[in-house]
């Protein structure tokens, strides 16, 4: 491939996507009509010789397809792409480029925590086998759910007694150290049921905001791109 390749992370409502080799990353909200265009512009700006892209909505794929790829050479990875063995099935193309790109970094076990709309929790063994994990509400949808159903509570606010004493601190203590906790605990859980010790990282939205809560986790971003251009690399190079 040449060097011109364009690298695309679609997800639920966003198109990140940079040039090969760690250019600047530059976002779209896919869904805007005005947004998809500009998309377009930055496309046709770049002209890449090949767009290499993973995605987890297919109503994205179905609109961008018509409307941004229209004329490029296309190539949509998936796990069939990827040299990593899984014992699980359906898995995101996003979730398993993040965690293939951190074994391959590491060459240890791996706990990936992505904090986005939804927050995902996978791992992978010792031996870079993906095992699978959970998936569950993110931190600013529940926060949105329960300032929903129950407007009348106070907005989050991080409260230092361990037991809170204000509707905000318990607030916070019920929505973003519950689900520091819960990840803290899968993660473990995970471990346990392998034997293993894992390497524990953090990325998605959110991920700032959680990692005050959970200090030894390593925050990560833009993982699927990253994850991308080592694939490309490597297939470049004939791996």
């Amino acid at each position: 491939m040449a060097a011109s390749v364009l690298l695309a992370d679609v997800g639920n409502s966003r198109v990140k996507v940079c040039l090969l080799g760690g250019a600047p990353i530059v976002s779209f909200a896919w869904r805007e009509p005005q947004a998809r265009q500009e998309l377009r512009s930055y496309v046709e700006r770049h002209a890449p010789t090949h767009i290499v892209l993973a995605s987890t909505a297919p109503l994205a794929d179905e609109i961008l397809t018509t409307s941004v790829w229209q004329g490029f050479s296309i190539q949509q990875i998936t796990a069939a792409n990827l040299p990593m063995p899984s014992l699980a099935h359906g898995t995101g193309i996003d979730r398993l480029l993040a965690a293939w790109l951190l074994f391959e970094q590491n060459h240890s076990a791996v706990v990936s925590a992505d904090c986005g709309t939804a927050f995902t929790l996978d791992i992978v063994d010792a031996h870079g086998c993906f095992h699978g994990g959970a998936i569950g509400a993110g931190l600013a949808v529940q926060e949105q759910a329960l300032q929903h159903a129950c407007p009348h509570l106070a907005a989050p606010v991080a409260g230092t007694p361990i037991i809170p004493q204000t509707t905000a601190s318990a607030v916070f203590a019920g929505t973003s150290l519950a689900l520091a906790a819960s990840i803290s605990a899968l993660a473990q859980r995970f471990e346990q049921q392998l034997g293993c010790t894992a390497l524990r990282f953090l990325s998605g939205g959110d991920a700032a905001r959680l990692q005050t809560l959970l200090p030894t986790w390593q925050l990560r971003d833009n993982l699927v791109l990253e994850a991308l251009d080592l694939w490309v690399a490597r297939a470049g190079n004939g791996a």
